[in-house]
């Protein structure tokens, strides 16, 4: 956050940030579930974990994306990413308000269960991809690129070896990738001085 040159460019900058809450969020929920000192925290910090994975995220990462953009072209794809983003965000919110929600420790993960049907779970399946993966590719800056590249080869190895516990480990990765904002951040602050 200390790169940012432009107000709009910290909803960028404050990526790892937020990462870092849900995880304390995620922390609390372990706690309330292996510790009864902590049991009084275990809705609160399950709702405010699936919060910031269901709801935040699928549109904060093209909106932050879009926060960066340099390019006209580019900057209105990543709108319709945005915008799959808010109806992800939107059926996910619902399905959060109308079902309820399960964490449990299973293995060495904390599985999260919310009722869902068959075909709401592929259509939210395929906008929060889009959303999340698909669309930090649309980026003009390099390092952006290198970042959205290291998020799918980490969904990758987490789907092919880790499937059982794809939050948790796609999480793990998610908190190295969080070290490439900076680096993001720094190519556009030094592109920045050099058109000053």
């Amino acid at each position: 956050m200390s790169q940012v040159r432009k107000p709009a460019h910290m909803i960028f900058a404050s990526l790892p940030l937020i990462f870092a809450i849900q995880q304390i969020c995620e922390g609390f929920v372990w706690l309330s579930l292996s510790n009864l000192t902590f049991f009084w925290a275990h809705t609160y910090a399950k709702y405010a974990f699936l919060f910031f994975a269901q709801i935040i995220w699928p549109f904060w990462i093209p909106l932050a994306f879009l926060s960066i953009e340099r390019v006209p072209r580019r900057r209105k794809i990543m709108r319709y990413f945005l915008f799959a983003g808010i109806a992800v965000s939107l059926l996910l919110t619902g399905r959060l308000i109308f079902s309820a929600a399960v964490a449990e420790i299973d293995g060495c993960h904390i599985a999260y269960k919310v009722g869902t049907t068959k075909a709401m779970q592929v259509l939210t399946g395929i906008l929060y991809i889009c959303s999340i993966v698909i669309a930090p590719f649309f980026s003009s800056w390099r390092t952006a690129i290198a970042l959205a590249t290291v998020n799918v080869v980490s969904l990758l190895i987490t789907t092919l070896f880790f499937e059982v516990y794809l939050v948790s480990v796609w999480c793990f990765f998610a908190a190295l990738q969080s070290v490439l904002v900076f680096f993001v951040m720094r190519e556009i602050r030094r592109k920045s001085l050099e058109n000053t």
